[in-house]
C-alpha cells in the first residue's frame, strides 16, 4: 500500500478511536445509545442497491467495466425499537441489534452490520428481485426520541391537504406527536411514504434524495440526482401548512423546482371511511411486524459456519456474497462479486467518516472520490468457498488486511 493509502487508514484509525462513544437524543441530552432501550427513535440513513448480476453480465457481454446503483437518502424517518428488533418503516424489515451493536436479521442471514455507541451504523446484505442478485448497503444514523422532543396531544387529529399547485390531496393522521400520511387522488407516490416527527412547536421536516448511477467503462457514464425537501407546521386544532422543493441534478445541470405549497384543514370524524385515513404509528408498526412474521424464514443449517458468523482478527476486515445458480463456475462468480463489492462498501464508509468533517464542498464530486478510491483499495483473498449441491447455492468469503 502506498503513502497516500496508510495516511488514510491511520485517519481513519485515529478518528476512530478518539470519536466521542455517545450520542445526543432528539431533545439534546447525550449518552451512549448501547445498549438500545425499548422506544422510537430518529432514523437518518442512505441505501444503496448495486446491480451485482447485471454488471456481471452485462460486462460478460461488452467486456467494459460497468457500474448500476441506485441510492436514496431519507431524513425525518421515526422508527420503533423493542425486544432486540429495530422495525424499519421503509423498507418494511426487522434488524436484530443486540448490546454489544451487532446488527443481524432473521428474515435475510446475508444481512449483518454495526451499531456504535454514538448511533452511526452499517449493514449490508444481498436480495435477489426478479431472479437478479443485488448487494445492499445502508448507513446512517440513530437518535433517542424521548417524550420531550414529541408535540403533545394538542396536534391530535386527521388532517387533509391539498397541494395547491397540483391538487394532489393527502390524509394525515397525527398521533401523539407523531405523523403519518398517504395520497388519496389514486396516483402512485412513487415511494413508501414514511413517518414523521412532529416537534413541541408544531413543525415537521423531512428530505428524500435518489442517485442513479450508471457506467459503460468510457464510452458512459450517468450520475443524476433527484429529491426533495418538506418543511411544514401544525397549527393545532385548525390545519397544516407546507412547503415542498423538489430539486435535480447531473449531466453538468442543477436544478430547483418552485415550491409545492400544500395547506390543509382537520377534519371531522366521519368525513373520510376510516379505510382512507392512514394508519397511526402503532398500528402501522404492528401491522408491518405481524405481516414479517408470517413470512417463511431461511434455514440456518443450509448455510456455511463461516457464513454465519465472520472471523475477528484485529487489522483484517471480511465480507462474504451467495448466489443460487445451477452452474457452480457462474454462481461462485456472482457470489465473489457480492463480497468484493461488500469490502469496497465497507472501505469507503471508513473513509468517509475520516474526512466528513472537513470537506464539505461539491458532495457529489466528493463522493466519487471516495467510491474511487474504495475500490481502488480493494485487494483481497478468498478464504473460504461452499456450493450446497441441495440448494445449487455458491457461498464465498474474503479477507483484506487493512495495512
Amino acid at each position: 500500500m502506498n503513502t497516500k493509502h496508510q495516511f488514510i487508514f491511520l485517519s481513519i484509525l485515529i478518528s476512530l478511536c478518539f470519536s466521542c462513544a455517545s450520542v445526543k437524543d432528539a431533545g439534546g441530552k447525550a449518552g451512549p445509545i448501547l445498549p438500545m432501550k425499548t422506544g422510537w427513535y430518529l432514523y437518518d440513513f442512505e441505501r444503496t442497491f448495486k446491480g451485482i448480476e447485471d454488471e456481471y453480465n452485462m460486462a460478460l457481454a461488452t467486456q467494459m467495466k460497468i457500474v448500476q446503483e441506485i441510492t436514496y437518502k431519507y431524513t425525518g424517518v421515526v422508527c420503533y425499537f423493542e425486544d432486540g428488533v429495530l422495525y424499519d418503516p421503509v423498507t418494511g424489515i426487522e434488524l436484530s441489534i443486540n448490546n454489544e451493536g451487532n446488527v443481524r436479521c432473521v428474515e435475510n442471514i446475508s444481512i449483518k452490520g454495526t451499531l456504535g455507541k454514538d448511533g452511526n451504523f452499517f449493514w449490508s446484505g444481498l436480495k435477489e428481485e426478479h431472479g437478479r442478485l443485488n448487494s445492499i448497503f445502508v448507513k446512517g444514523t440513530l437518535r433517542p426520541l424521548p417524550d420531550s422532543a414529541r408535540g403533545g396531544k394538542e396536534y391530535n387529529g386527521v388532517y387533509h391537504l391539498i397541494d395547491t399547485g397540483t391538487k394532489r390531496e393527502q390524509l394525515v393522521n397525527i398521533k401523539d406527536g407523531f405523523y403519518t400520511w398517504k395520497y388519496i387522488d389514486g396516483q402512485e407516490a412513487g415511494f413508501t411514504p414514511w413517518p414523521l416527527l412532529v416537534h413541541p412547536d408544531g413543525s415537521i421536516s423531512c428530505s428524500m434524495e435518489i442517485t442513479t448511477v450508471m457506467e459503460m467503462g468510457e464510452l458512459s457514464k450517468v450520475n443524476y440526482s433527484t429529491g426533495f425537501d418538506m418543511k411544514g407546521k401544525i397549527v393545532p386544532g385548525q390545519g397544516i401548512s407546507i412547503e415542498e422543493v423538489s430539486r435535480s441534478a447531473g449531466a453538468a445541470q442543477t436544478q430547483r423546482d418552485s415550491p409545492h405549497v400544500y395547506a390543509g384543514t382537520m377534519i371531522r370524524s366521519g368525513e373520510y371511511p376510516n379505510e382512507a385515513i392512514p394508519k397511526n404509528i402503532e398500528s402501522l408498526v404492528n401491522s408491518g411486524r405481524a405481516a414479517i412474521k408470517v413470512e417463511p424464514k431461511p434455514n440456518p443449517s443450509k448455510y456455511p459456519s463461516w457464513y454465519l458468523n465472520f472471523p475477528v482478527k484485529p487489522g483484517f476486515i471480511y465480507a462474504a456474497g451467495e448466489k443460487t445458480f445451477a452452474v457452480q463456475k457462474t454462481a461462485f462468480a456472482l457470489a465473489e462479486a457480492a463480497a468484493a463489492a461488500n469490502l469496497a462498501e465497507q472501505i469507503r464508509v471508513q473513509i468517509e467518516s475520516s474526512i466528513t468533517e472537513i470537506s464539505s464542498n461539491d458532495r457529489t464530486l466528493i463522493d466519487e472520490r471516495i467510491k474511487s478510491e474504495a475500490i481502488q483499495q480493494v485487494n483481497y483473498k478468498i478464504i473460504e468457498r461452499y456450493y450446497n449441491e441441495e440448494t445449487h447455492t455458491a457461498f464465498v468469503l474474503v479477507e483484506m488486511a487493512l495495512k
